[in-house]
């Protein structure tokens, strides 16, 4: 199609007036740039408006849900420079070829480099797109933030195979690169953890990003035996056998920052599925005032921990930030006149200055034999990562009321829920009130964007307005519209939901007469401890997080 009829189609249908094309016309030829470019450098026409020219010249439909465009097997079978010189994404869509295009007048360019880059032979639909947004979705799709970014970066440090794997003779390179590729991209986001699952057609690549599992790729099936095997490699697991349930681990080397994973690896009916937890050591700050406690329960927190002798658990279910906050603890308690022993399995964050111990069943080193053990070691502080069995429980107790600080998790719904649970395990009543102190319930919810939060007024028929009580009352609350600092989401980083309850002496003596989990969570109350549910009302109110994300994680049954 003729350059002409851009800048006449433009000045047609109202887009510019004929001094604009006259400055459109001049600026060209006094720069050689095409008709759009020059519209766009003299800010005649935005690149929203240049779409909406695009839509009435060739008839294509505007992208809409750009956030939801995800490359697979076809965008990676392309060259990273083709794509961005031509100007299009290409994307598998209903067993079609779907173009993403910011330039449609280089259609043809494109279809003859698909055809001849990957054997099609069908037809084409296309979708228009900015060409801003068009780069930010080749960049996400190969893992780079700039066009002259070096990709192979990323260096295994901890642990060196004693022999290489070969997982294919010619491109088992590309298969390091790979992931290496989508470890830098998931650490360089903040992502916590990366699955590999392998489907019956292609591999399925998700991040978890804030709690949340986002798909981010499609690859072919062919390599996924040879991506899982890479990864068993680096984390010291058996290559030979995809029968078996292997975990390991590795340390990772980025750009001088020390990057721990933990790999979990199952059979599954379509082959070996693998998720890689990161713990970047770099960026940990165990901080108690970043923890999302109310300003009364952090000072309750700050105070606790100082006892000499007691015990507080950490509910929830895995994921919910039991670890960070109970780290959070150590990190005040860490000082040198004083010892402290950690049992863990496996152990996730590296602290100086504190004696961290791997809890390895395996190896016969159980949680029991090794507190019973770190017990003789002088102590004053130990953190048990999970009471799990009677036998630990009744240890850690033991512990709890010799002289010593103990710090353990429990997977429970409730605050009040655990103090039974410990009973159920065989811990006698008088002891769990004697000597437990206190016990958090918590989840992650969650945080809106800074960047993009905006009020709104909570509509007349949301269902929300039950849950508040707020009657037909005018009600402000915040949500984040979406933006680039949070990949238009709404939502950047997370805060702890928490519920904190303190054992008194009501508490131990409802436990002597048989009392219902309601019965002790009533008690709570009355003494001052707000529900999980109640805790992310207050913080949504503060506008620190949305109702429907509390709904999501801690549930409002009265909805």
């Amino acid at each position: 199609m003729a350059k002409r009829i851009l800048f006449q189609t433009a000045l047609g249908n109202g887009y510019i007036t004929k001094d604009q094309l006259q400055q459109g016309e001049e600026y060209r030829a006094e720069t050689n740039v095409s008709d759009e470019r020059a519209l766009l450098d003299l800010k005649i026409l935005s690149e929203e408006n240049l779409l909406k020219l695009y839509h009435d010249i060739y008839g294509h439909e505007i992208a809409t849900n750009i956030k939801n465009i995800v490359a697979d097997a076809l965008t990676l079978k392309c060259r990273y420079k083709t794509l961005l010189d031509i100007g299009f994404m290409p994307v598998t869509r209903d067993s079609k070829v779907h173009i993403i295009t910011a330039k449609p007048q280089n259609s043809l360019f494109a279809e003859d480099y698909i055809r001849e880059a990957t054997s099609y032979k069908g037809g084409f639909t296309y979708a228009l797109i900015t060409e801003t947004n068009l780069k930010k979705l080749i960049n996400k799709a190969f893992h780079v933030e700039s066009e002259n970014m070096e990709f192979d970066s990323l260096e295994l440090s901890a642990y060196t195979p004693s022999k290489t794997y070969d997982v294919s003779e010619n491109d088992s390179s590309t298969i390091v690169n790979l992931v290496n590729r989508i470890l830098r991209e998931a650490i360089e986001n903040k992502i916590s953890d990366i699955h590999f699952e392998p489907q019956a057609d292609h591999l399925r690549v998700r991040y978890r990003d804030d709690g949340l599992l986002k798909m981010m790729f499609k690859l072919p099936k062919n390599i996924a035996n040879q991506l899982v095997n890479r990864i068993k490699t680096m984390s010291n697991l058996d290559v030979n056998n995809s029968k078996i349930i292997q975990d390991g681990n590795a340390r990772l080397d980025i750009f001088g920052k020390t990057i721990d994973i933990r790999v979990s690896v199952i059979p599954s009916t379509n082959g070996e599925n693998a998720v890689i937890r990161i713990l970047d050591q770099s960026k940990l700050k165990f901080d108690i005032s970043m923890l999302g406690f109310s300003e009364e329960n952090e000072k309750r927190f700050c105070k606790l921990i100082q006892k000499p002798q007691g015990m507080i658990l950490l509910t929830g279910p895995t994921g919910s930030g039991k670890s960070t906050s109970l780290y959070a603890a150590l990190s005040v308690l860490n000082t040198m006149d004083r010892c402290i022993i950690t049992f863990e399995e496996p152990v996730e964050y590296h602290m100086d200055g504190i004696v961290q111990v791997q809890v390895n069943p395996a190896m016969g080193v159980t949680f029991p034999k090794a507190l019973n053990s770190g017990l003789r070691q002088d102590i004053e502080v130990a953190l048990v990562g999970e009471i799990r069995d009677r036998e630990t429980a009744e240890i850690a107790f033991d512990a709890a009321n010799t002289g010593h600080m103990v710090f353990s998790t429990l997977h429970t719904n409730s605050a009040a829920s655990s103090i039974l649970r410990l009973v159920k395990m065989g811990i006698e009543p008088y002891m769990v009130s004697r000597v437990l102190t206190a016990v958090i319930n918590q989840r992650l919810a969650r945080r809106i964007c800074q960047n993009c939060k905006e009020e709104y007024r909570l509509e007349d028929s949301s269902p929300y307005r039950k849950i508040l009580g707020c009657g037909d009352k005018e009600v402000l609350l915040h949500r984040g519209r979406g933006c680039d600092e949070c990949a238009e989401t709404g939502f950047k980083g997370r805060i702890a939901i928490q519920e904190f309850l303190i054992v008194n002496e009501e508490i131990g003596e409802l436990l002597d007469n048989n009392a219902t989990t309601h019965e002790i969570e009533q008690a709570a109350i009355r003494s001052g401890m707000k529900k999980i549910q109640q805790d992310g009302i207050d913080k949504s109110l503060s506008g620190l997080t949305t109702l429907d994300e509390i709904h999501r994680v801690v549930y409002f049954e009265n909805l």
